[in-house]
């Protein structure tokens, strides 16, 4: 990853007509990803900004951090920082990093921000979008940050960056299940990818996500909500608030945006759902989980559960749900 940092007076973001987001004290930065990059350069570029000192103390000298001044950060990505120009009289953007995974780690990057910072520090612009930046650069003071010189993981340890603070909000709006929605939607390609095909991915979609599925689903007894990571929507739940015959409570849906993914955000959910279910009587939690879906399997384990028996299920549009269920005892 590379960033060209900029020390601002004020910054703002405009597309279209209208001005996005804003700041006033603070960085702006440019944010450029390639192929090669890794959630870890993420993480290791946000630890350093949040606590670089570049901001003069009373004395003049660059002593402060952006923390220590109470400024903010607007991240902008910018593809356009990797452009290869030893050649010829256009650029080159071979080296520039596929625009869905760019995304995942633009994202990962403001996401570990806010937690350093708080959200109402950071803003950002949108990505993939054209948009018109303006700033006036204090000093003026630039620097350009990159993940494979100061900051390779032998010189600087991988930063604990705490997970991000979650809060539970139930779906009850058509604009919230729009955000459920959008959120599976960003999700799920890149969590069935060579597991499912599109063509399945696009049938589950419409009929366990649509809007009046969701107000009926909710109207018997299994509520959605959106999980906000620092206040930012961030992940999907639902579940059953009534335990069956034997005491088990099925935990239907669950999802986290790739950026969360690594930062004990997924594992803090599933505890706070299974804290929840035991509230309501459930004397254990379980879920269904697609058999090739390992990296999932993987995080459940992790948060305690075990896998108790295979099931195959008869779906629309011809296709089947191949699962395991996994089951927490409470």
């Amino acid at each position: 990853m590379k960033i060209l940092l900029q020390r601002v007076d004020r910054a703002s973001v405009t597309v279209g007509n209208e001005c996005i987001s804003s700041i006033d004290t603070g960085y702006l930065a440019l944010v450029g990803c390639r192929e090669s990059d890794t959630p870890e350069d993420a993480d290791r570029l946000a630890a350093r900004i949040a606590t670089l000192r570049v901001f003069e103390d009373d004395a003049g000298r660059m002593n402060r951090s952006v923390r220590d001044v109470g400024g903010s950060v607007l991240a902008v990505s910018q593809f356009t920082l990797y452009a290869d120009l030893s050649k010829g009289n256009r650029p080159s953007f071979n080296t520039s990093g596929d625009p869905a995974k760019a995304e995942v780690l633009y994202e990962r990057f403001v996401a570990d921000l806010r937690t350093l910072l708080g959200p109402e520090h950071v803003q950002t612009g949108r990505f993939g979008a054209d948009m018109s930046v303006a700033l006036v650069n204090n000093g003026p003071c630039t620097f350009e940050l990159l993940s494979e010189t100061a900051l390779t993981p032998t010189q600087s340890p991988k930063p604990q960056i705490p997970a991000p603070a979650l809060t539970f909000q139930q779906v009850k709006t058509d604009e919230d299940a729009r955000l459920v929605l959008d959120i599976v939607r960003r999700v799920w390609p890149i969590c069935y990818a060579g597991i499912i095909t599109q063509a399945q991915i696009d049938s589950m979609l419409g009929w366990m996500y649509d809007p009046e599925v969701i107000r009926k689903e909710t109207a018997a007894g299994t509520p959605f909500y959106l999980v906000l990571a620092d206040g930012v929507p961030a992940g999907v739940c639902s579940f059953d608030t009534h335990p069956d015959a034997e005491g088990g409570v099925e935990l239907h849906k669950v999802y986290t945006l790739p950026q969360y993914w690594g930062r004990g955000f997924g594992h803090a959910l599933l505890l706070e759902v299974a804290e929840r279910i035991r509230a309501c009587g459930g004397k254990s939690v379980y879920l269904r989980v697609n058999k090739k879906n390992l990296r999932a399997q993987k995080a459940y384990k992790a948060a305690g559960f075990f896998r108790e028996k295979a099931v195959c299920t008869d779906i629309p549009d011809g296709f089947v749900m191949d699962d395991f269920i996994y089951r927490k005892p409470l």
